[in-house]
């Protein structure tokens, strides 16, 4: 092959020499393109550090007026003159408007009058039950001084009659007619009826006695008026445990539930008389704010707007039939009575106290407290803030009966599924808007100086939280479990399975192997 090759011409042997070198080639280039390592891919990394990681809880609530005037009016007040309208800002002093409150006298008499009759229920029932509760401890006393004497009586009965018995002769005769006449006399005397005196002579008149000397007879008479004292006796000790039955101290439900009709009525008295003072003195704003609400117009008659009312309340059933029939009357003609009907007049927000009210559920509750900062965000602005109060439940302040104090009197009951929360905005502007909702970041804590690693950087799979380490040197990354702490917008907190110093991936591929080569951007 080789002499061959010598024979060619320089032409035939630099061609062969040209395709034998593009063979070599095509076939290196196969090689390495099958073999040839795959480059590392390129993340961004981050350094593991110490840091701040703020706990926090998220929420959105309603902005309100944390100091809302309401000008309560009464039913059939005469506007005289309005001097604002809905969007005016007015200051502290300024007046709102003046009234004629000659018609609302009537409601502000029925007020006083339905709190005077409750107070005087009341009161009667109170000393009602105090004096029938004296009866019953007198009447304790009289039974065990009445028994104490019958037992006595029955004892000198006895032996009276021990003794009759042993000084009889065997004979018999009737009872003479001056001793039954006697003993009718004395039982006439004693209180003793006509009917009575008259079935005791007829009975007498028929029984014989043994015919004894007159000692004995003296004895048979005094046995006689001992049996008719213990008959009397025994006849005043019935009637006492019968006047025991009927003398009932009341029940300390009904005092209760009275106690808290009482209690309603003088608060919706005192509504009725403050709004009634308001109006004769005419309505001024009490602090600066803008005006929100007006329901009246001059020269007009206040009508209230009418809320939704429920049905008449049943008392004897709430109460399980345990008062009497009267009493259940008071009670239910209390609950179900028409109030003096009041309404907003005039509602004035102060928009330098602006509050936020939300519901934190109950997961939540022990974490929450008075006085925790909070970030309000509203129309893309932050404001500061700061919880004021945490209730177990929203309150009821219309002024009405709560019901919810008579029905747990007998065993009612009441939830809520969370908290109230109101927080105060520190520094609000004219985006901060009565009836809006933001969104808040209750601050629960602060922890300093902690281990923390970016939240994209930490992969989460079956319980178990984990990153990948870059080794500098080798140029590859590592899957490690750590154990996290508390967590913020950004942050991790580390507590095992990392040091400060070491890299981490930022935003890793969750399915990346062990070992796999890997490139910090930009590096």
């Amino acid at each position: 092959m080789l002499k061959n090759f010598k024979k060619k011409s320089l032409k035939a042997k630099v061609g062969i020499v040209a395709a034998a070198l593009t063979i070599i080639l095509l076939l290196v280039y196969v090689v390495y393109s099958n073999f040839k390592p795959e480059p590392p891919v390129e993340y961004d990394m981050t350094q593991v550090t110490y840091g701040t990681i703020t706990d926090s809880l998220d929420v959105s609530g309603t902005v309100e007026s944390g100091l809302t005037e309401n000008f309560l009016a009464i039913q059939g007040v005469v506007v005289e003159e309005v001097l604002v309208d809905v969007g005016d800002s007015v200051k502290k002093g300024d007046k709102i408007a003046t009234f004629d409150v000659s018609s609302a006298t009537e409601y502000l008499n029925k007020a006083k009058s339905e709190y005077d009759k409750a107070l005087q229920e009341y009161n009667d029932t109170i000393s009602s039950s105090q004096t029938n509760a004296n009866r019953k401890e007198a009447i304790k006393v009289e039974i065990e001084k009445l028994s104490s004497q019958i037992s006595a009586k029955e004892k000198e009965v006895a032996q009276l009659t021990e003794q009759i018995e042993n000084s009889t002769t065997g004979e018999t005769a009737p009872i003479p007619d001056e001793q039954i006449d006697m003993i009718a006399m004395q039982m006439l005397s004693n209180g003793a009826s006509l009917m009575q005196v008259i079935e005791f002579k007829k009975a007498a008149s028929q029984v014989e006695l043994p015919v004894v000397d007159e000692a004995t007879q003296a004895k048979q008479t005094e046995l006689m008026q001992k049996n008719l004292e213990l008959a009397q006796l025994n006849s005043q000790l019935s009637a006492l445990y019968a006047e025991d039955v009927t003398t009932m101290a009341t029940d300390s439900s009904i005092i209760d539930a009275l106690k808290a009709m009482m209690d309603a009525k003088k608060v919706e008295y005192d509504k009725v008389k403050t709004a009634y003072d308001a109006m004769k003195n005419g309505w001024y704003a009490q602090n600066d704010g803008i005006v929100s609400a007006v329901n009246i117009k001059a020269g007009e008659p206040f009508v209230p707007v009418k809320e939704s009312s429920s049905s008449a309340i049943d008392i004897s059933s709430l109460l399980g039939g345990s008062v009497d029939s009267d009493t259940a009357n008071l009670i239910s003609g209390l609950l179900n009575g028409s109030s003096t009907p009041l309404g907003s007049g005039v509602i004035v927000e102060s928009y330098d106290n602006m509050i936020v009210s939300v519901t934190v559920g109950k997961s939540d509750l022990l974490k929450v407290k008075k006085g925790m900062k909070a970030e309000i965000t509203s129309l893309d602005s932050k404001y500061e803030g700061e919880i004021i109060y945490v209730g177990a439940k929203a309150a009821d302040s219309s002024g009405g009966i709560d019901l919810g104090s008579i029905t747990s009197l007998i065993g009612g009951s009441s939830g809520a599924s969370g908290a109230v929360v109101k927080i105060k905005i520190n520094n609000p502007d004219s985006k901060i808007v009565v009836g809006f909702d933001v969104d808040i970041k209750i601050i629960l804590g602060t922890l300093e100086n902690v281990l923390t690693v970016p939240v994209e950087s930490v992969i989460y799979n079956s319980g178990v939280y984990s990153v990948f380490v870059y080794d500098k040197e080798e140029g590859t990354a590592s899957k490690r479990k750590i154990t996290k702490g508390l967590l913020d917008d950004t942050n991790y907190e580390v507590i095992l399975g990392l040091t400060e110093g070491e890299y981490v991936i930022k935003s890793p591929d969750p399915n990346m192997e062990d070992g796999t080569a890997v490139k910090e951007k930009n590096a």
